[in-house]
């Protein structure tokens, strides 16, 4: 799952947006994602029109600030860290300069989420990231979820896992 993603995902249950993203693993190499931090910045020929789109998109509203600024980054990536808290400034701003657009599209769209955990603050819920397919969010109805894979897909992350979520996460809770 790539980062912009978050500005599109809301609660299937009760339509919440944004969701708290909390990223646990990066598919993306840590030394992968320091040539992306080292090239953040730095105008690429041929992504001019992904910057006039991204400039489109932070006008009009698709790109959500919110969705943005609500990642946890647990993987201890210092490089993705560091991206994550500059595309956050930015998007405090209006971003006009295509250094700065280059910033936000480098941590948009090129890193790669392997695993983490989606969390409605409204409902509860959480919904697994990466647990059945990598990289993939999983929003499932309670009802098509399977408490035995989610509880042992929570259990492996229990120790970065947040405790409002390990006590009382909906469908399914470890303590």
């Amino acid at each position: 799952m790539k980062p912009w993603l978050l500005n599109l995902l809301a609660c299937p249950i009760d339509k919440h947006h944004p969701l708290e993203a909390y990223f646990y693993r990066w598919e993306t190499p840590e030394a992968d994602l320091e040539k992306v931090a080292a090239e953040a910045g730095k105008p690429k020929k041929g992504l001019e029109d992904k910057y006039s789109i991204l400039k489109k998109q932070l006008g009009d509203g698709t790109i959500s600030p919110p969705a943005i600024a609500a990642i946890n980054d647990l993987t201890r990536s210092k490089v993705a860290a560091s991206l994550h808290e500059k595309a956050v400034k930015l998007l405090e701003g209006k971003p006009e300069k295509k250094e700065d657009l280059d910033v936000l599209y480098s941590y948009l769209n090129t890193p790669e989420l392997g695993e983490g955990l989606l969390f409605c603050p409204e409902c509860n819920r959480w919904y697994p990231i990466g647990s059945a397919v990598e990289s993939i969010p999983e929003l499932m109805p309670d009802e098509l979820r399977e408490s035995e894979k989610d509880l042992a897909w929570l259990a492996k992350w229990k120790g970065v896992t947040p405790k409002k979520i390990l006590s009382k996460g909906k469908p399914f809770k470890l303590a």
